[in-house]
Order: structure tokens, then C-alpha cells, then sequence
């Protein structure tokens, strides 16, 4: 059984809050030290490794610095995931920050799908009798 009281250890919450630091820390150096780094376009795709490289000589640090770095790898792998993969898996696996399962573009809900294909359709085939303009929905 998992005891909140484990969970809010001084230890736990210090660590959490380093890596949210760490977080932010990888997008500063994304968004401000890369471009002054990577002055070419080709370099600048590089820009996302910059902050795994970054936080891997900042987690050999103690305690929250440890933890900073971890944030910062974290978040770099991510970017650098994000900018590698094609968007064709990054729409599987909803990379792209947006939920396309249940989205008007996607495959499952598109008109002709199995799923969406009898939409306003009753059950012998004919017009589905609880639309509004049936009048069955008017109170």
C-alpha cells in the first residue's frame, strides 16, 4: 500500500522540485544558449542535445543539483525525440501535444470509419427517429 506520508518525504519533494527546475533550465538553454552556440542551420537541429549534454555534467553534483541535471536530460531526450521522429509517430503514439485519437482528423473518428459510420442512422437502416428534427428531443 503506498503511504502519502512516504511520498511527501522532505527528500522526495526536494528531488521533484529539482527536476521541474531542471525542466525549465533545459528550455532556457534551448531557447537562449543554442541559438548563440549553433549559428548554421544545419548545427541548429543539434539544439536539443545541448541540453543532455548540459545536464549530464550538472548531475555529478549532490542532492538538488543531482536532481536538476536529471530534469535537464530528461526534457532534452524529449526534445530531441520530438525533432527526430517522423510525425506519422508522433501522431501514433500523441507526441504532438494534442489528442488525435478522438480529434475530427482521426482515423477512428472519421465519418466513414466503423466507429462514426452510422451516425444519424436508426437501427432498421432508416432516419435515427431521437434527432431534433424528429421533434423527439423537443421538451
Amino acid at each position: 500500500m503506498i503511504k502519502v506520508k512516504n511520498i511527501l518525504k522532505r527528500e522526495n519533494l526536494i528531488s521533484a522540485a529539482g527536476l521541474g527546475i531542471g525542466s525549465v533550465a533545459a528550455e532556457v538553454v534551448t531557447n537562449k544558449f543554442a541559438p548563440m552556440v549553433l549559428k548554421t542551420e544545419a548545427t541548429a537541429k543539434f539544439a536539443p542535445a545541448i541540453p543532455i549534454v548540459a545536464g549530464m555534467v550538472i548531475q555529478t553534483g549532490t542532492g538538488v543539483i543531482k536532481s536538476i541535471g536529471h530534469g535537464m536530460i530528461a526534457s532534452g531526450v524529449a526534445s530531441l525525440v520530438k525533432t527526430v521522429l517522423p510525425t506519422s509517430v508522433k501522431d501514433q503514439f500523441m507526441i504532438n501535444g494534442y489528442d488525435t485519437l478522438m480529434s475530427t482528423g482521426s482515423p477512428l473518428m472519421a465519418t466513414g470509419s466503423p466507429l462514426m459510420a452510422n451516425v444519424g442512422v436508426g437501427p432498421d437502416g432508416g432516419f435515427d427517429f431521437t434527432s431534433p428534427a424528429e421533434g423527439e428531443m423537443n421538451y
